[in-house]
């Protein structure tokens, strides 16, 4: 079973802040495009079982393609 994917909002700190966990790329770049129409921000996505944070733009692409950040 994959532990899925966990979204983080980036603070102006640089601190990060967890705000969901989703079960697949479509379910986190959806769930991105919702957050950032109404609560424009930084947003990153990592993924739970690997540690590994989808490189910007991934989401988007639905690629699934993971760097290491």
């Amino acid at each position: 079973m994959r532990l899925g994917f966990d979204i983080f909002r980036r603070l102006d700190d640089g601190s990060p802040l967890w705000v969901a966990q989703v079960s697949s790329i479509a379910e986190a770049q959806a769930r991105l495009e919702a957050l950032r129409q109404y609560s424009p921000g930084r947003y990153f996505v990592r993924d739970a079982e690997t540690g590994q944070y989808i490189a910007p733009g991934a989401c988007e692409k639905s690629t699934g393609r993971l760097e290491q950040a």
